[in-house]
């Protein structure tokens, strides 16, 4: 993101505009990643695959994005001096990993968990796992 806005900066249009994209591209990720949290909760296990897996994605990286984004574009967003944006070129590489954990952690929140089985069914259940020979089955019955 960072090179990106840089670029975007340097094209010598009115100034202060990539500022104020950077904050709006932030507040969109933001704005994603919270629809996504509340599709994740309502959805919980009532959709396909395909759609939990799809906001799991989007909602994953919008929010692994808006994590991140602020912390290296300090500057910009905290008034922190401009010496601390070259520490934080390291974080490009945390991009991929924080969409990879909350990807995760959005499957596993939208995850459907099987309801528990009725009292009767679990006792029938050990029964029949019992040994054959413990039934009493009697093979005189001719």
């Amino acid at each position: 993101m960072m090179f990106l806005f840089a670029y975007i900066g340097s094209l010598g249009s009115p100034t202060g505009w990539p500022i104020r994209l950077m904050h709006l591209t932030e507040a969109a990720f933001v704005a994603t990643a919270f629809v996504c949290f509340v599709l994740a909760v309502n959805w919980k296990g009532t959709r396909s695959q395909l759609k939990r897996d799809t906001v799991a994605a989007i909602g994953g990286i919008a929010t692994g994005f808006g994590i991140i984004m602020p912390l290296e574009l300090a500057p910009f967003f905290f008034g922190t001096r401009g010496e601390i944006m070259l520490a934080t070129i390291g974080l490009i590489l945390v991009y991929p990993l924080a969409a990879a954990l909350f990807i995760f952690l959005f499957l596993r929140l939208m995850s459907a968990k099987p309801p528990p089985l009725p009292e009767s069914t679990r006792t029938n259940a050990r029964r029949s796992s019992a040994r054959p020979d413990s039934l009493r089955i009697r093979d005189d019955w001719r």
